[in-house]
């Protein structure tokens, strides 16, 4: 089977994530779309990511909204691309892994490279993140930029300043992760 990792920190996961998975499952791109939030961020210093939900409940919202061919799987380590996709791959021998990631990784993408120079031997899918257009002189050789897939523009970022604010959330993110949101407080 032919399995996209879909890695992250989902911090909250919202409908742009969800949108990219069934994308990838109705063009039959791949089989199956499997779901990694980050146990432990690499970079967390350099992102800001030092603050993130706790690693269950980003995984109890992740279930609400995945669909048939998308499923949840853990690494619970610090989660480098190269070392997930590896301990994906030697689990599961008899699958083919991938990796997805937004436009906005593709500027890092040589940094990532530098650490582990092998991660062009798996294939990586990419999708069109608002505020960070295409550059084809980005792409590498295992690269594949989603064409004709709609600009995704939710981002975890943006929701978590508007529940500070008071704004309404709705229209990105599932009903259940936001009752789940307000349920256990989570960003505020």
């Amino acid at each position: 089977m032919n399995i996209a990792i879909f890695g992250g920190a989902f911090d909250p996961p919202h409908l742009g994530h969800k949108f990219v998975a069934d994308s990838l499952i109705e063009k039959k791109i791949v089989d199956e779309v499997w779901f990694v939030p980050v146990f432990k961020h690499p970079w967390a210093n350099r992102y800001n990511k030092k603050q993130l939900a706790p690693y269950d409940s980003r995984v109890a919202m992740i279930g609400m909204f995945i669909s048939d061919h998308q499923k949840i799987a853990h690494f619970k380590d610090v989660s480098f691309t190269y070392d997930t996709l590896i301990y994906f791959q030697k689990k599961f021998p008899q699958h083919t892994f991938s990796w997805v990631m937004g436009t906005e990784y593709l500027g890092r993408f040589d940094d990532f490279l530098a650490g582990h120079p092998k991660l062009l031997d798996f294939h990586f899918y990419i999708y069109p993140r608002a505020g960070y257009p295409f550059e084809e002189k980005l792409l590498k050789k295992n690269m594949t930029f989603l064409v004709n897939m709609k600009e995704i523009r939710a981002s975890s970022t943006d929701i978590k300043a508007k529940l500070n604010d008071g704004t309404n959330i709705e229209n990105l993110v599932s009903a259940g992760v936001n009752q789940y949101i307000k349920a256990n407080k989570l960003y505020i």
